[in-house]
């Protein structure tokens, strides 16, 4: 997921950022599936549904970790919603970045 934002790189080595100059004001939901769980298979298809009909950039790792890019101004109530209720079953864990 690519989510814009001015970095200063070093010349010396590749790949190190020296200081951020401009943030974009994006954030990043992320959600971790519990593994283990017996239902896994249908809880990303329900995410999944959920993530899409949100219309927001998105990517999986492996069906049990979700990225979201929540642009600035974006409030995720109707995802928070659904994440609380499924942290409560103890079937995955979450987090939005600042």
């Amino acid at each position: 997921m690519c989510v814009a934002a001015l970095l200063v790189l070093s010349g010396v080595s590749v790949g190190v950022v020296n200081e951020v100059v401009v943030k974009s004001g994006h954030r990043t939901l992320r959600v971790a599936l519990v593994q283990s769980h017996p239902q896994l298979d249908r809880l990303h298809e329900t995410l999944h549904r959920l993530v899409v009909n949100t219309n927001l950039a998105h990517e999986w790792l492996k069906g049990t970790y979700l990225a979201v890019d929540l642009p600035p101004g974006t409030e995720p109530e109707q995802l928070i919603t659904a994440l609380q209720a499924h942290t409560q079953e103890g079937t995955l864990h979450w987090e939005i970045d600042s």
